[in-house]
């Protein structure tokens, strides 16, 4: 239940005085909730599957922010003083990429006033708004996809394509636990902004199998490189594909023969269309529900 991982893992992170007021949404609504959103003097938001709404005083979810609870300066430095574990430059590494990465992998995204050096974000300050990103592991999701992809002794090359909150994440999560355990492939996770395996002090927290290695933080195209080289992996899993030196990444997977498992937004196959010519398969996934695969298309197959 979201409720309950809501309860655990992120509460004790949030000042009592934002916290009481988490604390009265429904079980239900909670299963609803993608992100927490909290800025300083700001209302206290909610991030949907498909809309944003305000908290009110009651725990609900509303429309107007005039009705909204506002979170204050205290609550908010209580906040990011209980993340940081009372040590903001102690985290000063995530930071500077954005996020910090609670213990249980939730990621929490940071906005503020970046500070640069030699044309590089050195640091964040000022930090006025924190978003918690909601993880879901979905035990299971991925079933009917492994077993699609894991074709003989290789894996094919698979580009898993959705609109925000359509659970692609949550997919190729799944994808590596079920190739790693059920499949006995060598997995390796190109982990760039640390959303799949969450990893927290050297450790996943999320279960992404046993067979399965992690380059944390690292960008796509030195983290595929490297493991190519060094662990000799099935596949790569890696998140969110966007540039050129991504693309650049995927390539010489392929061309090691390693399988190379991708993600990227879109909301059709049209969106990705230069993309398709470089995996084996791709996957549309289904907005209304979470993880739900609308339609595979192989190569060299019609798209819509």
């Amino acid at each position: 239940m979201i409720y309950d991982s809501i309860k655990r893992d992120i509460f004790p992170y949030i000042a009592p005085g934002i916290r009481e007021h988490l604390e009265k949404i429904s079980k239900s609504d909670c299963e609803m909730i993608c992100e927490i959103r909290i800025g300083k003097n700001m209302p206290i938001s909610l991030s949907l599957t498909d809309m944003a709404v305000f908290l009110d005083k009651n725990g609900k979810f509303c429309n107007a922010a005039e009705n909204a609870v506002y979170t204050e300066n205290s609550d908010f430095e209580k906040t990011l003083e209980l993340m940081t574990k009372s040590s903001v430059y102690a985290a000063v590494d995530e930071i500077k990429r954005g996020f910090i990465t609670l213990c249980g992998g939730y990621r929490v995204g940071i906005c503020g006033r970046a500070v640069l050096s030699e044309q590089k974000i050195s640091y964040i300050k000022d930090i006025s708004f924190l978003s918690i990103r909601i993880k879901r592991e979905v035990f299971g999701c991925a079933d009917a996809l492994a077993k699609f992809i894991a074709d003989g002794k290789n894996v094919k090359s698979t580009l898993i394509i959705g609109p925000p909150h359509s659970g692609k994440t949550t997919v190729i999560r799944d994808l590596a636990r079920i190739l790693s355990d059920s499949f006995f492939r060598r997995v390796a996770i190109a982990d760039e902004r640390g959303e799949i395996a969450a990893m927290y002090r050297g450790n996943a927290q999320n279960n992404v199998g046993k067979l399965t290695c992690v380059m944390d933080l690292c960008p796509k195209k030195d983290a595929v490189n490297m493991l190519i080289r060094s662990m000799s992996p099935d596949v790569i899993i890696t998140d969110e594909i966007g540039g050129e030196a991504d693309l650049t990444a995927v390539r010489s997977a392929l061309l090691s023969g390693v399988g190379i498992i991708a993600t990227r937004h879109g909301k059709n196959f049209s969106d990705v269309k230069k993309l398709l010519p470089l995996f084996d398969c791709a996957v549309l996934l289904s907005r209304e529900n979470v993880g739900k695969i609308q339609k595979i298309i192989k190569a060299g197959d019609e798209y819509v």
